[in-house]
């Protein structure tokens, strides 16, 4: 450091550095790194390495003093030509800094204590005031009357006040530009360096710009650097994720992104792809994820590196949306494909056999179906209150070592098919995985791909036979149409079921045989007056809706005991009395009578019913199919005064009288048989009739026009019968 190789250019210097060298007045007085320290109200480390690099650049002489202290100092420069010329035009500096100053390309002046000015070089000249003839010596105020009263001369001021540096920055109206002033005072005077930074308070202004737009917008955006990490994020994807802008700057993208959804960025990073759309999950600090729509692009950062910018955008609504809409599309198909399966449930059930052919045929239909993966129908067993599986299709195994219970103290009845059997209403599962009441069966249900489900009990006429369990591989599959068309199967089956029975019952050799007293019939069912005489019931005919019409006579004494007990059922009836005729006839519309209901219920048939003395004995037959037990105690749950007296099994005798009736009877359907049963008990008939069609309709509870439809139907069926070739007798052996 001899000083002969020429000084570094000042404009090449960091303002750290001239700020560190306009400490020194060029006088050649030394100061030590604390004195100077001091002055920039710095650290001794930050300004030892200042100092350091100002003396490598040959700015600043330098030399060790005692064991570990140094000092430094801005030696005096010769005059020369070109300075005397400078000198002459703009004074001499005060500090001897004028080979300096002539380099620099930034502003540069001085002052004296009295603020006149002493000093200023070409570029300063361009702050002062054209109509000053002569500035040095003239006080800076009038030379340069822009800085009066703006954050200049405020900082310059202070600093002069202080005797400490300063610096400032603000925009100068008379240069229409953004300057930054370092000042450095001394006891002398002031000197202050400006440079132009209008270009760099354009670049922050349209920086601070983007940052807001970046931060206002509504979509989340975020910088990665060269190694995959955050560099910047804004305000809404810090929101997205949970967590803090901090936790996130810094940390790697794997934080939050997937890696599995890398195969964009790999195209991007190599160059094969401008810009990258991709959807994927975002996850957050719940670790909840969120999908999302990435836009990505590269960028090139300030340390040379490929980074990467990515503009995020909730797309939950979206994604919602679509799923919505395919779910409503698999919902129209499989709503068009069950159509399509209970038309052909229906068509395979009529004229099935047995129960047993019903359920299996049903079971069948549903687990071929593309919309559901299997089905079963089970009933309940009377002595273990479990239930049995009765059909079932499309799935080996699902149900083995599976109980299932209708006990509400049973967990094992909490799931669809225990509440259906227990309630009697429809059942659904639409979301397996979130139904705490389904865990018994979670694990077996996942194993085969279950993802909700159906449990539809089967009844007819108030008669509950069971209950049908329907699966699907899609969730909330049971919603809407498709839930209200499947929850239909119940009625559609129950009803062919109790058509079964019912010809079973009609034209089957074996029977089940209860016979039923209630003694004191009155007094059981307080009938205000005493019974008396002989009343039959002779023809019980079902209706709909638990209305039953019951057609019989009673003996004259008997006529008030009638009356009675109509006025003692419970629920409305209507009696009709033919007193001109001995016995007298009687037509009774009664809703859910005792036994009768039970009877008609399970498609029985009363064989002889009769009070007589005062006690009511009634004699039924059921198919051997029909769960005995349970007609037994509805019947005693309606009357507690009900005595079974006999429970057999029967074989109908070969000689019975009535076979004609029962064929006619089996081969019509339930409603046909009730109007045509009706028509002829009421003397619909007789000639003249006894009950008009309108009279008739009205008992039936239907329109006459319906009424003729149904009596048509019928008719020709009879005859039909009637006139038909014979089939070939069964062999009775």
């Amino acid at each position: 450091m001899d000083g002969t190789e020429e000084h570094e250019p000042m404009d090449e210097l960091t303002d750290a550095l001239r700020e560190t060298l306009a400490v020194f007045d060029g006088s050649g007085e030394p100061r030590t790194t604390t004195e100077v320290a001091e002055r920039l109200e710095l650290g001794r480390r930050s300004v030892y390495a200042r100092l350091e690099r100002l003396a490598e650049r040959d700015q600043l002489r330098t030399k060790r003093v005692g064991a570990s202290a140094r000092v430094w100092w801005l030696p005096p420069e010769g005059d020369s030509t070109e300075a005397a010329g400078d000198r002459q035009r703009h004074g001499t500096p005060r500090s001897g800094l004028e080979a300096e100053i002539k380099r620099i390309s930034d502003g540069f002046f001085a002052v004296d204590d009295e603020w006149r000015l002493s000093y200023y070089n070409d570029v300063a000249a361009e702050m002062i005031d054209e109509d000053v003839a002569d500035p040095l010596g003239a006080r800076l105020w009038d030379v340069a009357p822009g800085l009066v009263d703006t954050p200049f001369e405020t900082t310059y001021r202070t600093a002069m006040k202080r005797q400490k540096p300063n610096s400032v920055e603000a925009y100068f109206p008379p240069l229409e530009g953004w300057y930054r002033d370092i000042v450095h005072p001394s006891k002398s005077g002031l000197s202050v360096y400006f440079t132009d930074i209008t270009e760099r308070k354009i670049r922050e202004r349209t920086l601070e710009r983007y940052e807001r737009i970046v931060e206002t917008v509504d979509d989340g955006i975020y910088v990665l650097d060269g190694d995959g990490r955050f560099a910047f994020v804004n305000d809404t994807f810090a929101s997205m994720t949970g967590y803090d802008r901090d936790e996130l700057l810094g940390a790697r993208a794997t934080l939050v992104f997937d890696e599995r959804s890398r195969t964009p960025r790999s195209e991007l990073d190599a160059g094969s792809r401008r810009v990258a759309v991709t959807e994927e999950s975002l996850y957050g600090a719940d670790g909840e994820s969120v999908p999302v729509e990435s836009r990505l692009d590269r960028l090139e950062l300030a340390n040379g590196e490929a980074g990467r910018v990515g503009v995020v955008r909730d797309v939950t609504d979206r994604v919602e949306d679509e799923r919505e809409l395919e779910r409503q599309r698999e919902q129209l198909a499989a709503v068009t494909s069950l159509g399509e399966v209970a038309n052909g449930i229906v068509h395979a059930i009529i004229g099935q056999p047995t129960r047993e052919d019903v359920e299996t045929t049903v079971c069948e239909h549903l687990a071929d179906s593309e919309s559901y993966l299997f089905a079963w129908i089970g009933d309940v067993g009377a002595a273990t209150r479990t239930v049995n599986v009765r059909a079932e299709a499309g799935v080996e195994g699902y149900l083995d070592d599976v109980t299932i219970s209708v006990d509400p103290d049973d967990e094992r009845s909490w799931g669809p098919t225990g509440r259906a059997l227990r309630r009697g209403e429809v059942q659904t599962m639409q979301r397996l995985g979130d139904e705490p009441r389904y865990d018994p069966w979670r694990d077996r249900a996942r194993d085969y791909g279950v993802r909700s489900s159906a449990a539809i009990p089967i009844t007819h006429e108030g008669a509950l036979y069971g209950v049908l369990n329907v699966y699907a591989e899609r969730p909330n599959a049971f919603e809407g149409p498709e839930g209200h068309r499947i929850t239909q199967l119940g009625d559609i089956i129950g009803h062919a079921i109790a058509a079964t029975e019912r010809k079973r019952a009609l034209l089957g050799d074996d029977l089940v045989e209860l016979e039923f007293w209630i003694r004191d019939v009155g007094s059981a069912f307080d009938v205000p007056t005493e019974t008396a005489g002989t009343i039959t019931f002779d023809h019980t005919i079902p209706i709909g809706d638990g209305e039953l019409l019951v057609y019989g006579t009673a003996t004259p004494d008997a006529i008030e005991t009638v009356r009675g007990l109509a006025g003692a059922l419970p629920g409305p009836t209507d009696i009709t009395l033919h007193t001109e005729a001995t016995p007298t006839g009687f037509e009774l519309r009664v809703t859910d009578p005792p036994i009768l209901s039970a009877v008609a219920s399970r498609n029985g048939y009363v064989d002889d019913a009769v009070i007589e003395d005062g006690d009511y004995r009634v004699t039924i037959h059921l198919a051997p199919s029909v769960d005995v037990q349970r007609v037994v105690e509805t019947v005693e749950s309606a009357s507690p005064d009900a005595e079974l007296r006999c429970h057999r099994q029967i074989i109908r005798p070969a000689d019975d009288p009535r076979p004609i009736q029962r064929r006619l009877a089996a081969d019509l359907t339930d409603r046909q048989h009730a109007v045509l049963s009706a028509a002829y008990y009421a003397g619909f008939f007789e000639w003249p009739r006894e009950t008009s069609g309108t009279e008739l309709a009205e008992s039936l509870d239907i329109a006459p026009p319906t009424l003729h439809q149904h009596l048509r139907t019928a008719e020709l069926k009879v005859l039909e019968s009637l006139f038909s070739a014979p089939e070939e007798p069964a062999n009775r052996s």
